[in-house]
């Protein structure tokens, strides 16, 4: 906690937060899961034998129950706890979560369009919560933003997906 509040007064006080000096380290959505971790292994965690599969609508509420499982395994998926702290940079498509007008103030960064509409959301893994200082203007949901800022291995909930980390933007601009 007290990590995250020396960032934060950095960021207000010119950007200097810890890393934030240096040039960003350019990740990947790859860099963002643990080398050990596997997709598949999630999907064996479930036991479909316990659900009533057989002629299922969205509505269903085994489809549901099914559908939130999924959701609390995947809100779970494991971290790479190397990049705490580091300046980052990382292109992926814009959830806003808050906006002030047309500005978006938080949201979510992802790897593929619809991510988080689409369901289920993907992995915490593969979700980035981004706090901006001011906002900025969105050109278009499709388009791929680049986000540069200090990441911070904070879990946050949102109705759209859970992240498992979180980025302090000092810049956000079209991914060119």
């Amino acid at each position: 906690m007290i990590y995250r509040i020396v960032v934060l007064i950095g960021l207000v006080l010119g950007g200097q937060a810890l890393g934030a000096g240096r040039d960003p380290v350019e990740l990947r959505w790859d860099d963002l899961v643990p080398a050990d971790f596997s997709f598949q292994s999630v999907r064996e965690q479930i036991d479909y034998s316990q659900y009533d599969l057989d002629d299922l609508s969205d509505e269903d509420a085994e489809a549901q129950r099914l559908f939130e499982d999924m959701k609390q395994l995947l809100a779970n998926a494991p971290v790479v706890d190397r990049f705490a702290g580091v300046n980052v940079r990382l292109a992926g498509f814009v959830v806003p979560l808050d906006m002030d007008g047309d500005r978006v103030l938080n949201f979510l960064l992802v790897p593929y369009f619809g991510a988080c509409i689409h369901t289920p959301p993907p992995p915490s893994n593969q979700i980035v919560y981004v706090q901006t200082q001011g906002g900025f203007e969105l050109p278009s949901l499709d388009e791929p933003m680049s986000v540069t800022g200090t990441m911070m291995i904070e879990h946050h909930v949102s109705e759209l997906g859970s992240a498992g980390y979180s980025l302090y933007a000092s810049d956000v601009a079209p991914f060119l």
